[in-house]
C-alpha cells in the first residue's frame, strides 16, 4: 500500500511538472506574439471600433458573444501564417481554444471587443466593423441605428451567404432583432 502511495505522489508531481512547462512554452511561443500582435492591432484600430455604440455592442452580445475571442483568436493566429502551417484542423482548433481562453485571461472584454470589431471580415476586400458599415451601409460606424447594427452583425456572422442573398440577410436580421427583444 504504502508503495503505491509513492508512486502516485511520483506520477502526480511528474504530471504537475508537464502542465506547467507545457504552460509556460505555450505562453511564449503563442500567446505573448498573439498579445503583441493584438496591441498593434488595437492601436490600429478606428475609433469607433475602440468606442463602439451602443447598439452594436447589444447586437453583438445578443449573437453568441462567448464566440468572439475565438474568432479574435483564429484572427490574430492567421497573421503570419507561418506560426500554423501545416497544423491540423484539430490542432489548429486546439491552439485557438488555448489562446482564446489566454487572452481573456490577459485583455479587457473592451479589449476583446475592439479587436474583433476592427480585425472581422465582413465580405471581399472588407475588415472591420467601421469600413463594413461604410460600404454596406453608407454611414459612419458611430451612427449605426439598431436594424443596421443587427444587419452589421448578421453579415459577420456570414458574410459570403449572407451578403450573396438579401433574402438570407433579412431573415438573419430579423433573428437578430426579435432575440434583442426577448
Amino acid at each position: 500500500m504504502h508503495r503505491h502511495l509513492r508512486f502516485f505522489r511520483a506520477l502526480l508531481g511528474t504530471t504537475l511538472v508537464a502542465f506547467l512547462a507545457f504552460t509556460l512554452a505555450f505562453e511564449f511561443t503563442v500567446v505573448q506574439p498573439a498579445l503583441s500582435k493584438a496591441a498593434s492591432l488595437l492601436a490600429a484600430a478606428a475609433p469607433s471600433e475602440r468606442s463602439p455604440p451602443a447598439t452594436l455592442m447589444e447586437a453583438l452580445d445578443r449573437s453568441q458573444p462567448e464566440l468572439r475571442k475565438y474568432q479574435v483568436a483564429r484572427d490574430l493566429l492567421a497573421q503570419p501564417p507561418s506560426q500554423i502551417e501545416g497544423l491540423r484542423t484539430l490542432s489548429r482548433q486546439s491552439l485557438e481554444h488555448g489562446l482564446g481562453i489566454s487572452l481573456k485571461l490577459h485583455l479587457s472584454e473592451q479589449d476583446l471587443s475592439a479587436l474583433h470589431l476592427s480585425q472581422a471580415y465582413m465580405g471581399p476586400g472588407v475588415r472591420g466593423y467601421a469600413q463594413a458599415s461604410a460600404i454596406h451601409l453608407g454611414v459612419p460606424l458611430e451612427s449605426v441605428t439598431r436594424e443596421q447594427a443587427a444587419k452589421l452583425v448578421a453579415i459577420s456572422l456570414a458574410p459570403a451567404a449572407n451578403l450573396a442573398s438579401p433574402e438570407r440577410l433579412a431573415r438573419r436580421v430579423e433573428l437578430l432583432l426579435s432575440a434583442r427583444r426577448q
